[in-house]
């Protein structure tokens, strides 16, 4: 026989779990609706990125083809290439910082640079600072893999 306590704990759990799932659908339920309204909005965001942006005008240019002949040959449909527009800039004018002196220095002032000679200090005089002994290596072995045509043929 169960006893009060543990019945009233096993309710308690009960509802605990109870309220956890209400609780996960809930959230689930919710999350669901932010995720659509974020897929439709989302749809017309990139609609309106495509219609509103140079990708539009690029794909339309590609697809749609100027109807110039060309002087050269009237028959070619396609011969649109050769038309460039003319780009041109302004004409340069002269602004009020251009001339102000405050701007641009005029003086130049030119001084021979004077290096400090070297000068021998003691720790270059000292050799257990440097490596003096040479070192004896292995020579080199040819292994079979250097010479395998399997190895470097492609």
């Amino acid at each position: 026989m169960k006893t009060i306590e543990t019945k009233k704990t096993e309710r308690a759990m009960k509802t605990k779990t109870n309220f956890r799932k209400a609780v996960l659908r809930s959230v689930a339920v919710v999350v669901s609706f932010v995720l659509v309204s974020i897929t439709v909005s989302a749809q017309e965001f990139w609609k309106k990125v495509i219609t509103y942006s140079s990708f539009n005008e690029i794909a339309v240019a590609m697809v749609e083809t100027p109807k110039k002949e060309s002087p050269a040959n009237e028959n070619t449909e396609n011969a649109f290439w050769y038309a460039f527009d003319k780009a041109f800039d302004p004409a340069l004018e002269l602004e009020g910082w251009m001339t102000s002196e405050n701007y641009f220095s005029t003086e130049f002032s030119i001084e021979n640079e004077v290096e400090v000679p070297v000068a021998l200090e003691s720790w270059m005089l000292d050799e257990s600072l440097f490596y003096t002994h040479e070192v004896q290596e292995e020579p080199l072995m040819l292994e079979s893999w250097m010479t395998s045509a399997d190895f470097w043929s492609m």
